[in-house]
């Protein structure tokens, strides 16, 4: 790197030569007299002459700015306009290399504009406006611009959090490019998908639907739901395993005297089979910056809302979409950062003024605007994140789920894709967390008195607990307390035994019953398992469990035709171990004995993978427990200490 002077452009956050993974690097750094307070520009200019120069702010000697990469390596020169504090006009310049290297092996985010079928392509904005700046063309560029500004402060935030330069990348496309106003050259950049839904107008602007509207119907189709519908009909790429950020163009402030709300808006993220979505309405679009050159003027401008004419929407910043883009990527709402409100400072990430502050804004004075570590934890294993050498996750661990085991006052987490984050909530907020970013985690054991005393505050606070693996499964505990006390039970002839965590999901309608492998019954003496039965077709019917008393128990139905297959245990097998596929129901499963012996696959592959067996060589298994009604609901298994 040449420096010309001490005064000359010193990047900070980035050394020379590194690499990266997004087209637009957010670069913070000083230049200029530091004991000096004074305004200034610096230029940024690419040798390749591929972009543009750009303009940014200097202000105390602190910089950022946004900086075009191509693929590749880039040489860059920083130039720091020197009069404001020195009587010699000559620039100081600065010379950098960052090598971009895209990760096109990584699923993308698509950019996507819901469009009604009788849409007039426009959004809502001030008189001020250019009526161009309204039109669909011009949203799309805004869109375009916003999808590069998550991205390049999403590098950085994991950056900071120690895990390099990883993110997520846009989905791009050969055509004009909008990320300056200096030209409309032909370059690889961010593809702007328009969804033109069969829905009208007067449909996707229903009160009926709006979000904000006090008389929503909640049964009827939401916008939500309607964007998904959209992007099925629509074709590839949504119909298969994808990430989308979904923008509603016709979302309309109505001021009438009985609405004063949003009509056409809702902001929501999650997923539903392979579409992961965040959407949001267009109403705050007009104050998006359209190119890389308006970034700052947008972000220093004092906007006069008419309530009138504009919705103000709580006064809540225009990129407020990034809220619903993490939903869709797995985040929750977490105790700081864009995942509470910390969206309302993004414009503090990108700008070192902002109005009536005297103080430049540096990294440590963006407040809010961060991703909190369990998002940055989620994002580290997340699949739209992956860098070259991160090892790949086998296929037989993909989809399996973590485990819980209670030993006595311990809550063994066992998970063998790997542990990466452990949330503690109470009311759906995280008061707590635990993170293995460090090494290899597989089972991890945690003092439930200790988690108690530490969440359950003086009112005994419900306690949920959530296991996130590396794989992106999540498994939660939804009461800590009442999971551990369901989990002990006293059998008369064991005593104290334990239930692991079940496959499936609990239907009150149905009670669960125990199946004891082994049990002394008073009249009839030792009485043991013989066989058992099951009938399936994607789901577990049910299945029947015969015992040498001539007795038998049953979980589930067998109303309904099926294939029906037997297992017959020697004299003295047991099951040792379940390997089962759940969701809301038992999809299927399959048993191995103490006899090293396996069943055949009975059922459906559906929902997660997950294995059940006793947690260690100090247990072992002496039943199975599980409920059932028109198909078998839950699954699990019994275990107690050794002798």
């Amino acid at each position: 790197m040449e420096i010309n002077s001490t005064c000359a452009p010193v990047i900070i956050n980035i050394e020379n030569g590194e690499s990266v993974h997004q087209r637009i690097l957010l670069v913070y750094g000083r230049a200029g007299p530091q004991d000096v307070e004074f305004e200034s520009n610096i230029t940024v200019e690419h040798h390749s002459d591929n972009f543009p120069s750009t303009t940014w702010q200097v202000f105390n000697s602190h910089f950022k700015c946004l900086v075009h990469l191509d693929p590749g390596l880039n040489d860059i020169k920083f130039i720091l306009d020197t009069e404001p504090f020195s009587a010699d006009l000559q620039p100081l310049i600065t010379n950098f290399q960052v090598n971009y290297i895209p990760l096109l092996q990584n699923p993308p985010i698509h950019l996507a504009i819901l469009v009604a079928k009788d849409s007039n392509e426009t959004i809502d904005a001030p008189d001020e406006k250019h009526p161009d700046d309204c039109k669909l063309e011009a949203v799309k560029a805004k869109f375009r611009c916003s999808g590069y500004l998550w991205q390049a402060f999403t590098a950085e935030q994991m950056n900071r959090h120690g895990f390099g330069r990883r993110v997520f990348r846009l989905d791009e496309e050969w055509t004009k490019d909008t990320l300056s106003n200096q030209d409309v050259k032909l370059r690889q950049t961010a593809k702007i998908y328009i969804i033109r839904s069969s829905y009208t107008l007067e449909q996707i602007l229903d009160p009926e639907i709006a979000q904000q509207s006090p008389t929503r119907v909640d049964d009827k189709k939401d916008l939500y739901a309607i964007f998904l519908e959209s992007l099925k009909e629509y074709g590839p790429p949504f119909d298969k395993q994808c990430y989308v950020a979904g923008l509603i163009l016709d979302s309309h402030y109505d001021n009438s005297p009985n609405m004063k709300y949003i009509r056409g808006h809702a902001a929501l993220g999650g997923g539903h089979e392979n579409i992961q979505l965040g959407i949001f309405g267009s109403h705050l679009t007009h104050a998006w910056p359209k190119h890389l050159e308006d970034v700052c003027s947008c972000f220093q401008e004092a906007i006069s809302i008419d309530e009138n004419k504009l919705a103000n929407d709580a006064g809540e910043c225009e990129l407020a979409f990034l809220h619903e883009v993490g939903h869709s990527l797995g985040s929750p709402h977490t105790p700081s950062g864009i995942m509470l409100r910390g969206f309302n400072n993004l414009n503090r990430t990108f700008t070192v003024k902002e109005p009536n502050n005297p103080s430049p804004i540096t990294p440590s004075d963006e407040e809010g605007a961060h991703w909190h570590r369990c998002d940055a934890v989620r994002y580290r294993y997340h699949p739209c994140f992956r860098l070259p050498l991160d090892p790949p996750i086998s296929k037989s661990l993909n989809n399996i789920s973590a485990t819980f085991w209670i030993l006595d006052d311990l809550l063994l987490i066992k998970c063998p894709a790997g542990i990466s984050l452990i949330e503690f909530y109470v009311e759906d907020n995280i008061l707590g967390y635990i993170d293995y970013v460090e090494n290899y985690q597989t089972e991890t054991t945690l003092e439930i008195s200790e988690i108690k005393e530490k969440y359950g505050g003086d009112n005994n606070n419900v306690i949920k607990l959530k296991v996130v693996a590396r794989n992106q499964t999540e498994c939660s505990i939804e009461d800590l307390q009442k999971y551990q006390e369901e989990s002990k039970i006293i059998l008369p002839e064991f005593g104290i035994a334990y239930k692991s965590h079940r496959l499936g999901m609990v239907d009150e309608n149905f009670s669960e019953i125990n199946i004891l492998f082994n049990q002394f019954i008073e009249e009839k003496g030792y009485v043991s398992i013989e066989r058992m039965v099951v009938k399936y077709d994607y789901y577990i019917d049910s299945i029947k469990f015969f015992f040498s008393d001539n007795s038998e128990l049953k979980i589930g139905s067998d109303d309904r035709e099926g294939t029906e297959k037997e297992f017959v245990f020697e004299e003295g097998e047991i099951i040792t171990e379940i390997k089962g596929n759940s969701g809301w129901y038992i999809d299927g499963f399959e048993i191995k004995t103490n006899l090293d012996k396996s069943s055949e696959w009975f059922g459906g592959h559906g929902g997660e993978d997950q294995l059940l067996k006793v947690p260690n060589d100090e247990n072992e298994m002496i039943g199975l427990y599980g409920s059932g009604g028109y198909y078998v609901n839950t699954l699990g298994i019994i275990y107690k200490k050794n002798g």
